[in-house]
């Protein structure tokens, strides 16, 4: 189950310094195949990972978790390896993130909040103010 205490402690696994610059989120769910069955269609699911972002004035950290929400790596990327990075949005429960570097496209979803964390919703509106500390000119 995630929640404040748990994330911090296994950050410091990492010694990822936690001042409201985390953020958790998901990749994007693709539809795999739909195969239509007279009146019912039945759809198969690519299934999301769940991570935590990290983000700093030096660049951001990709931790992927576990079903228990323990950190199984760090993947860091400096600022200056990210050639483009956008926060779009979401009308609803979740924003879209997108980091392009010369080697990759990540595409993935951020959370808006989640349910007994409310911190989310607080890391989010301080992140929102520092621009993710991404200081690069932005379309």
């Amino acid at each position: 189950m995630l929640n404040k205490e748990n994330m911090l402690k296994e950050l410091q696994k990492y010694n990822f310094t936690y001042e409201k610059n985390i953020l958790c989120g998901h990749t994007k769910s693709k539809v795999k195949w739909v195969l239509p069955a007279g009146a019912i269609n039945v759809i198969a699911f690519e299934q999301a990972s769940s991570y935590l972002f990290g983000f700093t004035s030096e660049g951001i950290n990709i931790f992927p978790v576990d079903s228990n929400w323990q950190i199984k790596e760090n993947l860091s990327l400096p600022w200056e390896q990210i050639i483009d990075f956008k926060i779009k949005k979401g009308i609803l429960l979740e924003n879209e993130m997108k980091i392009q570097t010369n080697d990759m496209k990540i595409e993935m979803k951020i959370n808006k909040f989640i349910a007994n964390n409310p911190w989310v919703k607080e890391n989010i509106n301080y992140l929102e103010s520092k621009n993710y500390f991404y200081n690069k000119n932005i379309d």
